[in-house]
């Protein structure tokens, strides 16, 4: 395994991939969702009981923008690695039009329903790349990118479980201690 691949896949994917799993478990433990001494294949089965309430809701207003879009890409490991690809598309097709304004005016010159539709094309175009998320990622080494993946998920949930246990504030003081 080249390192460098790997050092790519664990900042692009890995570290975000512990951050958003970290934020999502930790609502939904604290919000008594799910059992903090389960098991992983228990807090599987829990997540899915989540997702068909969830479904069943259709969006009844309990729940937070941020978690809707993690349900909608399919919840788990899976859903959180689609919802963050395309969060990483989306802000980089914004980042273009922010950078480029006569973007804007050019789109337009084959009239508004041509925009229209490459717009729509655009954002079907994104989904489609977000739902198959590790072909955006990896042009090789496709085990990594996955591995790297799924371990920062786990680890996020792992973060997530023992939160209160270790408060964040305690978990930076322990990072900073180890640092040089």
């Amino acid at each position: 395994m080249d390192f460098l691949l790997l050092l790519e896949a664990i900042i692009k994917l890995g570290i975000p991939m512990v951050i958003l799993s970290w934020i999502i478990f930790t609502w939904l433990y604290g919000g008594g969702d799910l059992d903090r001494n389960a098991g992983r294949k228990s807090i599987e089965a829990q997540v899915k009981k989540i997702k068909k309430s969830f479904e069943k809701k259709k969006h009844g207003g309990n729940s937070n923008y941020m978690m809707e879009k993690w349900m909608w890409f399919g919840s788990g490991f899976y859903g959180l690695a689609g919802l963050w690809t395309f969060a990483v598309i989306e802000i980089g097709d914004l980042l273009r039009v922010i950078f480029n304004p006569s973007s804007i005016p050019e789109s337009f010159d084959h009239g508004f329903v041509t925009a229209a539709v490459e717009l729509v094309l655009n954002q079907l175009g994104n989904l489609i790349t977000a739902f198959l998320w590790f072909s955006y990622w990896a042009d090789n080494g496709i085990i990594t990118w996955l591995l790297v993946a799924y371990v920062g998920c786990w680890i996020g949930v792992e973060l997530a479980r023992r939160g209160e246990d270790m408060p964040l504030q305690v978990m930076l003081r322990k990072f900073r201690s180890m640092l040089p």
